[in-house]
């Protein structure tokens, strides 16, 4: 009886989006007796708790004086500063690509290149124009399938040719890196990506580049379905599907 009552007085609280009180009431229930009904509120309390604080710290003003404090630190070498300064910048405004490019490329001076990778994806994802640090890592297959994913999310069109001329950069430096290869060096080079090997050993996918041996234009049916199109997409960014 005593939990019900806890569990209904921290309904109420919620209702009221006082979650802090909310919250409060739902463990007291809990610690009455244990219901799952109970527990799933206060999940979703707590859940919300971190979200509202979340947005509540957002403050796109501080954000540009964090980024330029990890600027000035970058300058002065101070790079795992940069970092802590950056993330302070990326959490005041998680919306502004320039936090993480500018991450990515204190992660760059710190070796730590996965996670250099990582944020100068988050950073296309969040603004289809950065490209930047992808391209100084070489990463050009890499940079290719942030854009290409820019395109799929760019639904409204408004990153079309900003995205297209970031996509002939990165064309142009990845086929500059890779003239001279052999078919067996592409071959060996890109099959040390782990994707590319999983589908390159893919039942179907071997079926389909067998298929496209004798007739290209299948390609284009085969792309129709999306699965398949980011299959095809990661073999031609990886040199082992030749456009020309």
């Amino acid at each position: 009886m005593i939990a019900k009552i806890f569990g209904r007085i921290g309904t109420a609280y919620a209702a009221k989006n006082d979650l802090l009180s909310a919250k409060k009431y739902y463990q007291k229930s809990l610690s009455e007796h244990r219901d799952a009904a109970i527990l799933a509120k206060l999940q979703a309390t707590e859940k919300a708790i971190v979200e509202s604080e979340r947005q509540a710290y957002i403050d796109p003003a501080k954000s540009a004086i964090a980024r330029e404090e990890g600027n000035v630190a970058f300058k002065g070498g101070d790079f795992a500063k940069a970092v802590k300064l950056y993330e302070e910048s990326i959490k005041r405004d998680p919306s502004d690509a320039k936090g993480y490019n500018n991450r990515a490329a204190a992660y760059m001076k710190l070796m730590a290149l996965a996670e250099a990778l990582k944020d100068a994806e988050k950073a296309i994802e969040v603004d289809p124009t950065f490209a930047t640090i992808l391209h100084t890592m070489r990463e050009y297959s890499k940079a290719l399938e942030a854009l290409q994913a820019a395109t799929s999310a760019d639904t409204a069109n408004a990153h079309t040719q900003e995205i297209q001329a970031q996509e002939f950069k990165a064309q142009q430096a990845m086929f500059s890196q890779r003239s001279g290869e052999t078919e067996e060096q592409t071959l060996e080079r890109a099959m040390k990506d782990p994707e590319v090997a999983q589908i390159m050993a893919d039942p179907v996918m071997q079926s389909i580049l067998q298929q496209a041996q004798g007739n290209p234009s299948a390609l284009q049916d085969h792309m129709k379905n999306p699965g398949v199109r980011q299959k095809i997409m990661k073999l031609i960014n990886a040199g082992i599907i030749k456009t020309r």
